[in-house]
């Protein structure tokens, strides 16, 4: 054997034991980890809003203190750090290491980013995602083919939208009426942008005044207006997702990608529906609300009570539904307590 291939030899033997080394080295000087960090913040919150954050729930192995820093992106370039280990801000204050920030009034989509660290420590990390979000026509939710111009009227502070189609006024946008109901994530910020979802008993109260929750009968009328051949009370009305529903966008992103069987989206009727999904309400508390509320479907579901209660369980009651998937409105039942839908509202042209 060659005195270069001698050579070779050891050396690749003196690399693999010095990466056996080094690896053994990092096994043995790997750092316990700060864990449990967690803290919260509202997913929607209107531009300017300003929101208080605490951190929460973080352990230290060996009791000792934590400290905190956060960044907001894309809005901060550099780090803000709340809390030292001492317990001390760095200005020499008492800390528990929450963090105050007034969101940007830029719409848009912002990461909110907390650090706990410890000396001798891996750190931990916990982030959340805030939408910053306007209502109206003009806000977060966009090309809905509502304008300033179209018919309208005011009533209690609110502008509503509507449209005349198979003998009656449709409201154009779901009703955001903050006296009962729910909005998405339980953010009031998010009220005017998807409107409240409400359980079928608040449904029939909700409508402004000369207003109701449309029949079975109204959304006949309604589809075969539009074109229906085929429309029944309670069945599924074929190819009504191009007719009703609007190619909307939320804060300049499409909200939904229809499949190729749909067929080009239309809003033939003007009723401008958006996939703002629906909600299982769970238990209501004592002051109206639903703290337990779980929000589903959003971009992909709309749906939209009926007035009408399901024959033989007046537990239940229908409500109308498009699928993203599907290029026909649905027909589905939901518990008029505790199953949570959005509403639209009509009435008589002779009004």
């Amino acid at each position: 054997m060659s005195f270069r291939k001698l050579n070779l030899i050891a050396l690749m033997a003196m690399t693999a034991i010095s990466a056996a080394s080094c690896k053994d080295d990092e096994e043995t000087t790997a750092l316990p980890q700060l864990s449990g960090l967690t803290f919260s913040c509202p997913s929607y919150v209107l531009p300017e809003q300003r929101i208080k954050m605490t951190p929460r729930g973080t352990v230290h192995p060996d009791n000792k203190g934590i400290g905190y820093y956060w960044k907001v992106t894309p809005s901060m370039s550099k780090s803000d750090t709340t809390r030292l280990e001492n317990g001390l801000s760095p200005d020499g204050k008492e800390s528990d290491g929450s963090f105050t920030f007034t969101f940007s009034d830029t719409l848009g989509t912002y990461t909110v980013n907390c650090y706990a660290f410890a000396e001798g420590h891996s750190g931990d990390a916990h982030s959340i995602t805030v939408e910053v979000v306007k209502g109206g026509i003009d806000g977060s939710v966009t090309n809905t083919g509502i304008s300033s111009d179209d018919p309208k009227f005011t009533e209690g502070g609110q502008t509503y939208y509507y449209t005349t189609v198979g003998g009656l006024d449709w409201l154009r946008r779901n009703i955001s009426d903050e006296s009962c109901g729910v909005p998405m994530e339980n953010c009031n910020a998010a009220s005017d942008v998807f409107g409240r979802y409400y359980s079928h008993e608040e449904a029939m109260t909700v409508c402004p005044e000369g207003w109701r929750l449309p029949t079975e009968e109204d959304w006949i009328s309604l589809c075969k207006a539009c074109g229906a051949e085929n429309a029944e009370v309670h069945a599924t009305i074929p190819g009504m997702t191009t007719k009703l529903m609007a190619n909307a966008y939320f804060n300049d992103m499409l909200m939904t990608e229809y499949w190729p069987e749909v067929g080009e989206i239309r809003n033939d009727s003007g009723l401008s529906l958006i996939p703002s999904g629906y909600a299982n309400l769970g238990m209501k508390s004592s002051d109206g609300g639903y703290p337990d509320a779980v929000f589903e479907g959003l971009e992909q579901y709309s749906v939209v009570w009926t007035a009408d209660v399901v024959e033989g369980d007046e537990g239940m009651a229908y409500y109308r539904y498009i699928i993203n998937d599907q290029p026909d409105l649905m027909i589905g039942k939901g518990d008029r307590q505790s199953f949570g839908a959005s509403v639209r509202c009509v009435r008589s042209t002779e009004n």
